[in-house]
């Protein structure tokens, strides 16, 4: 099919007018602040409601203070509380343990962390996993994080405080020393005597709290929250089974926002979205997203509920305002019909549109079960075809000139995504990852 030249200048042109003098820049923020935030895709993960691993950090370096455990040795309390259940979603070889410290690495912490959440389902009896290591063997911060994931069991999904408390009187201490050591538990029932670990615990912001707990990490910086989300688009891959996807659609919006002569912060801003369009899918169920053949109606509505639960876990990220709203909106449609609020052309943003189209692109070159990868050509024909109805016109025009610009970073078999330096060094030489 050939493109439509109106569509390609004269369309893009119009759209992107008030984008191009906008002064939208990231803001600069520490790795806590994006992790403490991003914990909740882990929670939902684990079938708990997002603030669950922020809770068990806080009280579990409050633990931790109680024990008289140095500055440095609590920050790595509140990662390995926050990351405690991480291993739950990615899909990789070895154990649920090895995949938690796998996600530590990923957000750039250290060994001493990727132990701790390594071993945090161990038990100080042996009985724990996966490998039953016993007493002192066990890395303290992880004994930390366990006591405060027990007491966390009574007292989520209530209500209030009070009645938090009562649960946890009424529950049988004796199965926490097996589990933690005398030590750890009395540290844990010293710190829930005090009435502000449950005003604390009940924080409508526990994300926020415990990134206020945070120590030593420098001053804020935009380089921090671009690997930091470049990271989080790491582990969202491999939940859903497609690595390098997100990699792949930040650089293509990236690239389509240059062509339609975005200011630099807003192709920034827009990079960032991409990383985590799909961060929402973690609260899907792992039946629905790796179901070999078509969804069925029911589960096709499980699926469209991830741009909202994915806004709803991003809405108090530091300077993630207008991010949430396009994540919320990369699958709305200029005529309409998209979802999840059926939003008409005039309510939907131009950078949501930018990233649906992105998203398509990678998501038929992309093999699925039920049909083979779409070549270049063919993706780019489908997309001109729905042009005007499911996608925004004029970005579907300014495309072939967007994969061509994007350069080495968009490679024809999908930028696999490789561990460690070679990951970094394409995060580092994206456009804009200065800080």
């Amino acid at each position: 099919m050939d493109r439509d030249p109106v569509i390609q200048t004269l369309g893009a042109l119009a759209i992107a007018t008030p984008y191009r003098s906008r002064e939208l820049r990231v803001r600069p923020a520490r790795r806590i602040d994006l992790v403490a935030h991003f914990s909740g895709a882990f929670d939902l993960a684990e079938h708990q409601d997002p603030g669950h691993a922020a809770r068990v950090a806080y009280l579990a370096h409050r633990v931790a203070e109680e024990l008289g455990m140095g500055a440095e040795e609590r920050n790595s309390v509140l990662y390995v509380g926050l990351l405690h259940a991480a291993g739950i979603s990615p899909a990789l070889d070895g154990t649920e343990a090895d995949a938690n410290a796998w996600v530590a690495e990923r957000f750039g912490l250290g060994e001493n962390v990727q132990e701790a959440a390594r071993a945090a389902s161990e038990r100080w009896d042996g009985r724990g996993e996966p490998l039953g290591r016993v007493g002192t063997d066990i890395p303290l911060e992880a004994l930390c994080v366990s006591a405060a994931h027990w007491a966390s069991e009574y007292s989520d999904h209530v209500d209030h405080p009070l009645r938090a408390r009562a649960n946890l009187q009424r529950a049988n201490g004796v199965e926490l020393v097996p589990l933690v050591g005398a030590e750890v538990a009395g540290a844990l029932y010293e710190v829930l005597r005090g009435d502000e670990t449950w005003l604390a615990l009940f924080s409508d912001d526990p994300a926020g709290m415990v990134a206020r707990l945070g120590v030593g990490e420098g001053k804020p910086s935009r380089r921090r929250v671009e690997e930091a989300t470049a990271a989080m688009g790491v582990v969202i891959d491999h939940s859903v089974r497609e690595p390098g996807r997100a990699l792949r659609v930040a650089a293509l919006a990236r690239a389509i926002a240059g062509q339609l002569g975005f200011a630099e912060g807003a192709r920034d801003a827009i990079g960032l979205a991409g990383h985590v369009l799909d961060i929402g899918q973690l609260g899907v169920p792992r039946r629905v997203v790796e179901k070999p053949s078509i969804l069925t109606v029911e589960e096709m509505e499980l699926m469209r509920r991830h741009p909202g639960m994915g806004s709803r876990l991003l809405e108090h990220v530091p300077g993630f305002d207008e991010i949430t709203e396009w994540v919320e909106q990369h699958h709305e449609r200029p005529d309409g019909r998209g979802y999840p609020e059926m939003l008409d052309d005039e309510e939907l943003a131009l950078p949501a549109r930018i990233l649906a189209v992105a998203d398509a692109y990678w998501a038929l070159r992309a093999h699925r079960p039920y049909r083979p990868a779409h070549t270049a050509e063919e993706a780019l024909d489908i997309l001109l075809a729905g042009a005007g109805r499911q996608f925004d016109a004029g970005v579907v025009g300014v495309l072939p000139e967007a994969l061509a610009s994007a350069g080495d970073v968009l490679t024809e078999n999908g930028v696999a995504l490789r561990d460690d330096d070679d990951f970094r060094l394409q995060i580092a030489e994206l456009p804009g990852a200065d800080d």
